[in-house]
């Protein structure tokens, strides 16, 4: 694999060449460290057992050898079997894998960089023949309403396949969708695998690193999902500069006449679908490896006898939680607050581009990508703020920080840095609502039910997706910065809409 590390790409390209190298030569010592900890194991308690999906949630249940409750403060690493030869915990290897696989599924983002090379006929359901706002900007909203559909089944899956094969076999169907897609010659022919196959496999495969990382790491949850969900966010900034640098190897510009690129780059764009999924593909082989050789831990975790039983509360069905008031306020918060974030991701280009300042693809390309980087690492960071201040004052914080930079961005677009900056602050709102939805659903609606109710939950992003869409398209007329305010509204109502729900 050295030559092929070696060749004449780009920096972005190589880096990931040489990554990729690194991991594969880093799986081969795998089997190794999992046997090591399987040879501490053999003296630990009895089988773990699965409980599905619930278990991101749940306090983990044993057969035999239960831990009272006061153990769960500490990490698995700390009881028995947490790590090989007391180095660093193999729970380890399972977010690592997990974050590998999440850098992939988060090249959902990347849409709003990649339908610019787009063919032109392929950018409206009527063809060649269409005209004013494209229809391709509907591609991420269909792709998270099948997002959504996928996700809840994910623990019928987890259930008889086990975690790393269920996040296997949706990752695949993701990256499956990419490659049949580069053969679409019609925007109708191309939503079917990019969207449909590609948002499936990704509700599919989302949670189950999650879920093996918390049962590896209960005390630190909110670290865990911070860590694996980071890789979401973070995908579209390696993958920009990746795609970009296949579709547009010379950072060739539009033409200030046309709006349209040389034919060369839309020649590109299959080419470049095809080159991504297999780098999808080779990374969540990886990933679902590191997650198999970690395994899950066979210390259990249980309440005390006779305690009562663990995060049932208020809501014990998923019913009765779906049809709460708190559910509808925060369905209504996360809408009203994601649409600004998921908004931007789908058109900040296409904004961009309108301005000589900002007009450069390469440029334009490597904002999306830092924003990738604020959406994906700044979950971590929300994470842990929310644990300190709870999901009410940091998602309040969330959404007026988020208006003021809705408001700011047409006066942003004379200074590359300006707008950079801003775009970034609006990916890290972005990455926040999704970071602070799973923690509130748990705590508003217990460990036993608020996963599933997640689930359901999830629906708000899809509909946050249509309706900016809708929005778009109805008020492009008035210009961007319309649509930007009526933005900036609707987060200071989803700010004030969370205080109606209480200390959360």
């Amino acid at each position: 694999l050295l030559p092929w590390t070696a060749s004449k790409d780009c920096v972005p390209m190589k880096l990931l060449k040489l990554t990729f190298l690194g991991l594969v030569c880093g799986l081969g010592l795998l089997p190794w460290t999992a046997s090591a900890h399987k040879a501490v194991l053999r003296a630990g308690s009895g089988p773990l057992v699965n409980s599905g999906f619930d278990s991101g949630f749940d306090t983990v249940r044993g057969v035999k050898g239960v831990l009272v409750e006061e153990d769960i403060a500490k990490p698995i690493s700390s009881v028995r079997g947490g790590s090989a030869g007391g180095g660093v915990p193999i729970g380890a290897l399972a977010i690592v894998g997990g974050f590998l696989a999440h850098l992939t599924l988060g090249t959902l983002y990347c849409w709003g960089n990649f339908q610019s090379y787009l063919p032109p006929s392929m950018k409206y359901f009527a063809g060649s023949d269409g005209v004013g706002t494209p229809d391709s900007l509907y591609v991420i909203p269909i792709a998270m309403i099948f997002m959504c559909l996928g996700m809840p089944m994910s623990a019928f899956f987890q259930a008889r396949m086990g975690l790393p094969l269920s996040m296997l076999f949706g990752s695949l169907l993701m990256s499956s969708g990419v490659f049949m897609s580069s053969y679409a010659t019609t925007l109708a022919q191309f939503i079917f695998p990019y969207c449909i196959l590609f948002g499936t496999g990704v509700g599919l495969a989302y949670t189950a690193p999650i879920v093996a990382g918390w049962k590896h790491f209960p005390s630190r949850r909110g670290l865990v999902s911070g860590c694996i969900l980071g890789g979401f966010g973070s995908g579209g900034f390696l993958f920009n500069l990746v795609g970009s640098s296949i579709a547009n190897p010379e950072s060739l510009a539009l033409d200030p006449a046309t709006k349209l690129f040389p034919d060369a780059v839309y020649a590109n764009f299959p080419t470049m679908l095809r080159k991504l999924a297999v780098i999808y593909a080779s990374m969540q082989l990886v990933g679902a490896a590191m997650l198999k050789f970690a395994g899950l831990p066979e210390a259990a975790v249980a309440t005390k006898k006779g305690g009562a039983k663990a995060g049932v509360g208020k809501y014990p069905t998923l019913g009765s939680a779906v049809f709460s008031k708190p559910f509808l306020l925060l369905w209504c918060c996360i809408v009203l607050s994601a649409t600004a974030g998921l908004n931007t991701a789908s058109v900040y280009k296409m904004y961009g581009n309108q301005f000589p300042t900002l007009k450069s693809d390469a440029y334009l390309a490597m904002v999306g990508g830092v924003g990738s980087i604020a959406n994906g690492m700044g979950r971590t960071g929300w994470g842990i703020l929310q644990d300190k201040l709870g999901f009410r004052k940091l998602f309040t914080v969330l959404t007026i920080t988020q208006a003021i930079a809705m408001m700011g961005y047409r006066f942003t677009v004379g200074s590359r840095g300006l707008f950079t900056a801003t775009t970034m602050v609006l990916f890290l709102c972005l990455g926040g609502n999704f970071a602070m939805a799973p923690g509130a659903c748990g705590k508003l609606f217990g460990a036993e039910v608020g996963p599933r109710v997640f689930a359901v939950l999830f629906s708000a992003f899809a509909t946050a997706a249509i309706g900016g869409s809708f929005l778009n398209k109805a008020l492009m007329g008035a210009g961007f910065d319309s649509i930007f305010k009526v933005m900036a509204v609707l987060s200071v109502f989803a700010g004030g809409l969370v205080s109606t729900l209480g200390d959360v």
